[in-house]
């Protein structure tokens, strides 16, 4: 029978109201649904509950005034407003529960959903309810907030995205009112209306003042800084640009010889902050900055005689005796005192196996306990322990220093200008040395690479985007050359090149009837351990409800059922004191205490790599590199050939050095991973691409995020890099064409305010349409 809250099979059945449910916690939420008249919830998505589990104490740590300090972005009179990250906002139905959050309790004022991001920013009285309580509400119906140490020393300010958006709004106010003021110098007027006029062009002057001085200060800067260190960028030929349009502007209104070419001069500027904010704008939802603090709690539970209480992550020292409970991390490097450890390192390690540990034994920070709660002793400061020093790399505070196309064709290009310059000075010294000043300006001015400088920005801008809906996220616009770049692809095994969410099960022992698979199934089916789900997966199909007269489970260990005059019991060859050589995880099977057999579980490789790795096996040499042992060579060398380099049991240290030797020998590497056992590497390669089952999860610090469905069409993704490139190479065509005609004004002295008011907008327009265009159809074909 299904839940009617979250649509899972009922492990026991709750009766209310004459529907089905299969806890307290769903038959809660339906409650207080349908008390406040939102039974509609259901009808908007067939999949729109969740299962809760109990809250425990996971969200005491709310209750910490320091935590609060730092989550709340407003506590004032009594009101307060937090926002949460919500990762499991999935569709309409999440939206329009969230926003009647209200009705929960009258003390939530309001809920605002920010849907793209997953996130939900919530305004609230804060004498009547806490920010613990709003946790346990929104966990109740099936939102648990994700929060992380990492929340508590973000910078939540966006002031470079506010000041990006000041210039532009600036810069476009004075680019409209200059272009409103300069239309009588457009239309032409008589004589007797030159005073009017000239009145409008101190106007232009004044209006023009904050463009350079706040909209073009960056570009300034910029090319201070590169001319500083002997270096030319594309901001050096823009500045020459600016400075030749603005001065020659200002010489011609304050001597009465002309209006200047603040029209094209603020127009110009507004272009590129238009160009740099698009260049900017990334997808705010994925994290691609990730360290150990995004993944551990805010939170541990601390013994203190009989009593736990709460303390922030921060204040553990040596010393603390912490509980750790099933699932949890662990926070610090401890020694085992109380309990029995099966410790899961894959986060830290990639290794999949469990380790067993006793008490007196050595514990790691990052390991996750499976089963039942320990005790330990905490013997290093959080920030000197194995997790930290691996994260402290050097190779995480180092920024990979990527050269781009612009940059070295601007390089080229300013010496062009810079020569050309010079050629029609030494010429009109010879014809009109009156006119020379002029000619070289007008030179300066129609010469500045806006149309240069909008084509990459916007090309890649565009492109991120559109690989963005494939679920293909690049963390900048920085990381589509390198993609072009890539002799070398270096695969994880666990979690990369395997489904985690795909588990193969194998049996080793009698024969089983269909009637002992039914009882396997029966009892499995009682447990929520992944093992037994798995186990319930394989042979859900013999299910017959066999009715079970005693269950019993021990968390970490097993569970025991006694059908009839039975007994069976499943679980651990620890627990059960049997030596079984097996390798990976296993449960083994007993019935009356005699053994029958064991199942095997063993990771299945997605179904899709072996298409994937035969388009990079050409162009690409590929490389294993995986924390597990040997035992997957031959499966893995079948699968992707007799060239790729494998290499087992390799430490997060193994793996970034691995990388770093290749670079050393002058590949350029794109690193596929997984994990924070990966991160290192992935920082390290060249392109470091994080494969997640949920983008909006959890990740580490890399240049992209792909969704491990669309992993498939990576070599697509590449190829489409390759032809944004070529369509930065024919906006350059097109640059260079327009370049030609507007030289030909400037160098025979015709370049008229008009004429460059025509000529600069048009340019960079046609060249943002062109590659928007371009980049549009070529993505059409991307899966």
């Amino acid at each position: 029978m299904q839940c009617y809250h979250c649509s899972q099979t009922c492990e026991e059945t709750i009766y209310f109201d004459d529907k089905v449910f299969c806890c307290e916690g769903c038959k809660t939420v339906y409650t207080v649904l349908h008390e406040n008249g939102m039974e509609k919830f259901y009808s908007l998505d067939q999949n729109a509950g969740f299962r809760t589990d109990s809250t425990d104490k996971r969200f005491d740590f709310l209750n910490l005034e320091e935590v609060q300090e730092k989550l709340l972005l407003f506590s004032d009179g009594g009101i307060s407003r937090v926002k949460f990250s919500l990762p499991q906002i999935h569709c309409s139905s999440c939206l329009w529960l969230l926003e009647r959050l209200h009705k929960f309790n009258p003390a939530i004022i309001q809920c605002q959903v920010f849907f793209a991001e997953k996130e939900a920013e919530i305004t609230f009285n804060n004498e009547e309810i806490s920010l613990k309580q709003i946790a346990e509400i929104l966990t109740s119906i099936g939102y648990v907030p994700n929060i992380s140490l990492s929340d508590l020393d973000q910078k939540k300010s966006d002031r470079v995205n506010r000041k990006l958006l000041i210039q532009i709004g600036l810069t476009g106010f004075c680019f409209g009112n200059i272009m409103l003021l300069s239309f009588p110098e457009y239309v032409g007027l008589d004589e007797a209306d030159k005073s009017f006029q000239q009145t409008f062009n101190y106007l232009n002057l004044i209006l023009s003042v904050p463009v350079l001085i706040f909209g073009a200060r960056d570009y300034i800067i910029s090319s201070y800084k590169a001319l500083a260190n002997k270096h030319i960028n594309i901001d050096v030929p823009i500045t020459l640009g600016i400075i030749a349009l603005y001065t020659r502007s200002a010489y011609e209104i304050l001597s009465g010889t002309g209006a200047g070419y603040f029209d094209s001069f603020a127009g110009l500027i507004f272009f590129l902050l238009i160009g740099k904010w698009f260049q900017q704008k990334t997808y705010k939802a994925i994290n691609f900055d990730r360290d150990y603090r995004s993944y551990f709690p805010i939170s541990a539970s601390r013994k203190n005689g009989d009593e736990e209480e709460v303390i922030a992550l921060k204040n553990v020292g040596v010393g603390d005796r912490l509980v750790i409970r099933n699932n949890e991390l662990i926070p610090a490097d401890a020694i085992l005192i109380e309990g029995n450890g099966r410790i899961d390192y894959s986060f830290v390690s990639g290794e999949s196996m469990l380790i067993k540990k006793n008490q007196g034994d050595k514990v790691y920070a990052g390991g996750r306990q499976i089963g039942s709660s320990l005790v330990v002793e905490v013997i290093k400061e959080i920030e000197n322990s194995y997790l930290t020093r691996l994260w402290n790399n050097p190779v995480f505070k180092k920024d990979k220093n990527r050269k781009s196309i612009v940059d070295n064709i601007s390089k080229y290009f300013t010496i062009a200008i810079l020569l050309i310059s010079a050629i029609a000075a030494l010429v009109w010294y010879q014809i009109d040395p009156d006119k020379m000043p002029f000619v070289i300006t007008s030179v300066l001015i129609v010469a500045c690479p806006c149309a240069l400088a909008l084509s990459a920005p916007f090309t890649f801008g565009n492109m991120i985007r559109r690989l963005g809906e494939k679920d293909f996220f690049l963390r900048s616009t920085d990381v589509i050359e390198p993609l072009t770049e890539i002799t070398d692809i270096v695969f994880d095994k666990t979690g990369t090149l395997t489904d985690n969410s795909k588990t193969e099960v194998v049996w080793s022992g009698t024969d089983l009837t269909d009637d002992l698979k039914s009882k396997i199934a029966s009892i499995s089916k009682q447990s929520s351990h992944p093992l037994s789900r798995n186990i319930y997966k394989f042979l859900s199909k013999y299910d017959s409800n066999i009715e079970l007269d005693e269950l019993e489970e021990f968390a970490g260990k097993g569970i025991e059922a006694k059908i009839g005059d039975d007994l069976y019991k499943m679980g651990s060859a620890d627990w059960l004191g049997i030596h079984i050589n097996y390798k990976g995880s296993c449960v083994v099977i007993t019935e009356n205490n005699e053994v029958l057999g064991y199942f095997e579980f063993h990771n299945q490789y997605r179904s899709e790599i072996s298409t994937l790795i035969s388009t990079f096996q050409d162009k690409y040499l590929l490389h294993v590199l995986s924390g597990d042992n040997d035992t997957e060579a031959d499966r893995l060398r079948a699968l992707m050939g007799d060239k790729v380099v494998l290499k087992f049991n390799q430490s997060p240290e193994d793996k970034l050095q691995y990388i770093a030797d290749l670079q050393t020998q002058g590949s350029n590497v794109m690193m596929i991973g997984d994990g924070l056992n990966d991160a290192g590497a992935l920082k390290q390669a060249n392109v470091g691409v994080a494969v997640v089952d949920d983008v909006y999860s959890f990740s580490p610090s890399s240049d992209a995020i792909i969704s491990g469905k669309k992993l498939i069409a990576l070599k697509e993704y590449i190829n489409y890099a390759f032809q944004g490139i070529d369509v930065i190479r024919i906006s350059y065509i097109f640059s260079f064409i327009y370049n030609v005609i507007g030289l030909s004004f400037a160098l025979t002295g015709q370049l008229t305010p008009l004429i460059a008011a025509i000529l600069m907008p048009l340019s960079s327009i046609s060249v943002v349409s062109l590659v928007t265009l371009l980049t549009n159809l070529k993505s059409r074909k991307l899966n």
